[in-house]
């Protein structure tokens, strides 16, 4: 079961990962003055094959994604950016609301993607 983000309605997540999203928005938004900018949320298995074949090995292999789970999103507006403020302030609270950024995207990690966020998983 999916849901539409209320801000961003052209993305969807498994409803708790949403509801967790929403959560974290509305304090994103009060830090910030404007909305999480979402630029990818859940993808079915042939978008996945799509985003496999144009970013190579940055993309998961078609069928074991988070974003196919629909409990991974990838933000800009900021996020995307180790360092930037935007960046900063997710690491700090995004945990709050059951979001992470996976050490294997941190700027440490085998691939780094600053803007690579997920819900409810372990590593």
């Amino acid at each position: 079961m999916l849901c539409s983000l209320k801000w961003a309605s052209h993305e969807q997540l498994r409803c708790d990962a949403a509801i967790a999203l929403e959560e974290l928005n509305r304090a994103f938004r009060s830090a910030f003055g404007r909305n999480l900018d979402v630029t990818d949320g859940y993808r079915s298995y042939g978008e996945q094959v799509s985003v496999a074949a144009s970013r190579g090995r940055l993309a998961a292999v078609p069928g074991t994604s988070n974003h196919g789970l629909g409990q991974a999103v990838d933000l800009s507006g900021g996020i995307q950016s180790f360092g930037s403020a935007e960046h900063r302030w997710m690491v700090a609270h995004a945990g709050k609301y059951g979001w992470k950024l996976p050490g294997w995207a941190q700027a440490d990690g085998s691939k780094p993607e600053a803007w690579h966020w997920e819900y409810g998983t372990t590593y």
